[in-house]
């Protein structure tokens, strides 16, 4: 299988700054205007009247030099998180692995080689995708229940298969300005204020090109909304979440 660059994938983080901000918004936008067509996929979660709460992500881990950075942030606020791990970076690095979840966050499925399922096959795609839960399931004992496909590429079979197994597929509501080198904290604080509604998957990056801007980012809008009375919760909640109708 093709191996493929990680992240999001966007042409436009070769504009610098301006266009993590219009990848954002995009990555925003047009996934929530898509939600009707896609069926099977969970976005955010349903909440009722004065729930307030979020969901943050991070893809693309484990890798020594960002996680360990992250862990410690979460820590520090006392909020869980959701990590989609790579299966050859956790192969790499199953300490981590074990770290994540021995620190109450959740585990979830981005496939073994971070392949674009829209140059896989349909065979090629499941076999990476159960190569990395069980390799997850070998270091910490826990099946992940819910996966994130590599730049967001969904195709129909590998969703009808990750159903059957009991796999929620998951994507966002909220994407993160965090796609290059060029990713700007003060940016992110203000894109993810901006963009984070009750029941919001926020998505951003575990990797070491962006971890020093994402932190700084943390570090301001967590205690906000801590402070604003927002909860952080993890990927599966006990709480339905929103399907495609």
């Amino acid at each position: 299988m093709k191996r493929e660059p990680r992240g999001y994938g966007s042409k436009l983080s070769l504009f610098g700054k301006r266009g993590e901000v219009v990848r954002a918004f995009l990555g925003t936008h047009l996934v929530r205007s898509a939600a009707r067509f896609l069926h099977d996929c969970q976005l955010r979660h349903t909440t009722t009247p004065g729930q307030r709460f979020v969901t943050f992500s991070f893809d693309d881990g484990p890798d020594p030099e960002s996680t360990p950075y992250l862990l410690d942030l979460l820590d520090k606020y006392r909020v869980a998180a959701t990590f989609f791990l790579v299966g050859e970076q956790a192969a790499r690095h199953p300490e981590l692995v074990r770290d994540i979840a021995d620190r109450g966050h959740r585990l979830g499925n981005h496939t073994y080689h971070h392949a674009d399922l829209w140059r896989s096959s349909t065979p090629d795609a499941i076999r990476d995708l159960r190569a990395c839960s069980r390799l997850i399931d070998s270091l910490t004992g826990e099946m992940p229940q819910c996966w994130r496909p590599p730049y967001g590429h969904l195709t129909g079979p590998v969703m009808t298969w990750c159903r059957r197994q009991g796999i929620q597929t998951v994507l966002w509501d909220v994407l993160a300005p965090d796609a290059s080198p060029r990713a700007n904290a003060r940016h992110m604080v203000s894109s993810l204020e901006r963009r984070i509604r009750p029941g919001s998957i926020v998505a951003m990056r575990d990797s070491p090109v962006v971890v020093g801007q994402t932190t700084i980012a943390l570090e301001t809008l967590l205690p906000r909304l801590l402070l604003a009375g927002w909860e952080l919760e993890t990927l599966p909640r006990s709480t339905p979440l929103v399907r495609a109708a």
